[in-house]
């Protein structure tokens, strides 16, 4: 899985010229691995010399960004131990937001807590 910065970075040549790497030669292979990254720095660079450059998730506001949605997308990328780790952050988060939203609006919390006795 490609993140946003790898989209920018790695057009679809590059993906299979670096597909291509493991039947080279040693010299080869090292030749070509660094052009591909070099390929890439250019690709990013000239991505961000835009004047409309911008990466972000998929239905994102900039200035509403919280830390859920940065810990779940981080968490495609980790190893099992890692995501465990991530997911006892996210339940941390999520227990401080129910938190914070019963001392900003008690009687929604006790309509909440209603309908779980109802249940």
């Amino acid at each position: 899985m490609l993140t946003a910065i790898d989209q920018v970075a790695n057009h679809h040549h590059l993906q299979m010229i670096k597909a291509a790497v493991p039947y080279l030669r040693p010299q080869e292979q090292k030749f070509i691995a660094v052009c591909a990254k070099l390929l890439e720095l250019q690709n990013i660079m000239a991505f961000f010399s835009g004047s409309e450059a911008n990466v972000t998730a998929c239905s994102i506001d900039q200035e509403n960004t919280n830390m859920t949605d940065i810990l779940n997308d981080i968490r495609n990328y980790c190893d099992p131990s890692e995501q465990e780790t991530i997911d006892r952050c996210l339940m941390i988060l999520s227990t401080l937001e129910l938190y914070s939203a019963a001392v900003q609006s008690p009687e929604q919390l006790q309509e909440l807590a209603g309908s779980f006795a109802s249940v």
